[in-house]
């Protein structure tokens, strides 16, 4: 009874706000579930997205239509337009690419942060519970699978079951950049270091070692990228002691030497396979790559080269990545079988939906950054969490070059999820409740 009377005396009276009060928190619930579930139990995770999904909606235009002109509204109209531009001159010129729908859902499902944005309200703990919750349904699904990681550290590469390799790796990559950005705010409860600090380097050592039997050159590369970024925008904002700088560039450079010295044969061996390859490209020697990992990566992209060319503007359409494969005549048969897409999200959109597209996609860049900027700027989202929305953004950006990550489920798992603590801090006084804090 005294919690019953507990939760009646904070429960709303008004029937307006007793609705509002049930979205918010079983539309909260479904988020943070969903964010647990997604990879260890998809069916359920696909099913409790719809709630939060629909939750998220119903707030966003019906109690929170201030945040409808927010620059992120802007971009998703954007997106719109620039999906149903490419259909319409489709069916006004005949192009062999014109479907019957725009699908609009190939950009549109990347703007689902904007409803767990919603939904959490700009407080720091509900996002840090969101993520953490992603983290932990990761490693619930990692952990459980001793048999991949004794094939991965006998040499072989493997996904755990995710897809494949590349966006295990993928989400690894971002597991390590969040442990790295948010040990000190871990650490920081002194009292606690005897049980925080074991916990912390076992599941930095599962990103680290995650990282490596997966082996993918690409996230080496963007986390590597993204950590030197990361620690030079930490010396700029904070201005450390120059010891903590020194000790944090000794730790990193100790960690990656170790690293590279018992794992050498997989971090290096991949890539130096690829080393005449990229060196030919490198020369210009376009005309005679052959077909290796980066052989097929590169052929497939100077085809579509050739298309973008013609469309500058507006593009193909929606399955133009996979159209320009199948019709090529230099492809050989294979190529053409065993892939669908390029490869790199970039030159899928300019191929899509030409400039109009990239100027999208770079706008969402822009916007990212500086609400992140501006967000820590007026003191609304902490040090480490621009720092870690910083990390976050290049590295997509570089992954995304290799892998056409924003073209799947799982690229959108850990876009949406990101984007949308990121983007409820930048709009936390845009909330009545922190306004009037």
């Amino acid at each position: 009874m005294l919690l019953f009377d507990i939760f009646k005396s904070h429960w709303p009276s008004d029937r307006r706000a007793q609705v509002e009060a049930v979205l918010r928190y079983g539309g909260l619930a479904c988020l943070f579930f969903y964010a647990l579930s997604r990879l260890a139990l998809p069916g359920l995770g696909k099913g409790v997205e719809i709630g939060y999904v629909l939750a998220g909606a119903i707030l966003l235009f019906g109690w929170r239509r201030e945040l409808l002109g927010s620059i992120y509204i802007k971009l998703l109209l954007l997106a719109l337009l620039v999906q149903c531009i490419p259909w319409g001159i489709g069916h006004f010129t005949s192009l062999p690419t014109a479907e019957g729908n725009p699908g609009l859902d190939r950009l549109l499902k990347l703007y689902l942060f904007l409803l767990g944005a919603t939904l959490l309200e700009g407080r720091e703990r509900r996002v840090f519970w969101l993520w953490g919750c992603a983290a932990l349904g990761l490693l619930a699904v990692v952990l459980v699978q001793l048999p991949e990681w004794q094939r991965g550290l006998k040499g072989m590469r493997v996904d755990f079951g995710i897809r494949n390799a590349q966006h295990t790796a993928m989400f690894f990559g971002i597991l390590l950049l969040g442990c790295v950005c948010f040990a000190g705010r871990w650490l920081s409860a002194r009292r606690q270091w005897l049980w925080r600090l074991p916990l912390l380097l076992a599941v930095l050592a599962v990103a680290v070692l995650g990282i490596v039997v997966t082996q993918t050159r690409a996230v080496f590369l963007a986390v590597g990228a993204a950590a030197i970024l990361g620690v030079v925008l930490w010396g700029l904002m904070q201005r450390p002691h120059w010891k903590k700088v020194l000790l944090v560039l000794a730790l990193g450079g100790a960690l990656i030497g170790t690293i590279l010295h018992y794992f050498k044969s997989q971090t290096i061996g991949r890539s130096g396979a690829e080393a005449n390859v990229i060196e030919m490209v490198w020369e210009g020697k376009l005309d005679r790559i052959p077909y290796t990992s980066v052989g097929v990566r590169v052929n497939t992209w100077l085809v579509a080269w050739e298309k973008i060319k013609e469309r500058p503007l507006f593009g193909w359409g929606r399955e133009a990545r996979s159209w320009v494969i199948e019709q090529s005549p230099t492809l050989p048969a294979w190529v053409k079988r065993d892939f669908g897409h390029l490869h790199n999200y970039f030159i899928e959109i300019q191929l899509s939906y030409g400039l109009a597209g990239s100027l999208w996609l770079l706008g969402m860049v822009v916007a990212t950054l500086w609400g992140c900027w501006a967000a820590w700027r007026r003191g609304d989202m902490p040090l480490d969490v621009c720092l870690f929305g910083f990390c976050f953004v290049f590295y997509f950006l570089i992954v995304n070059n290799f892998e056409s990550y924003f073209s799947f489920w799982t690229g959108g798992l850990a876009f949406n999820l990101i984007m949308a603590g990121l983007v409820s801090l930048a709009w936390r006084r845009s909330f009545p409740e922190n306004a009037r804090q």
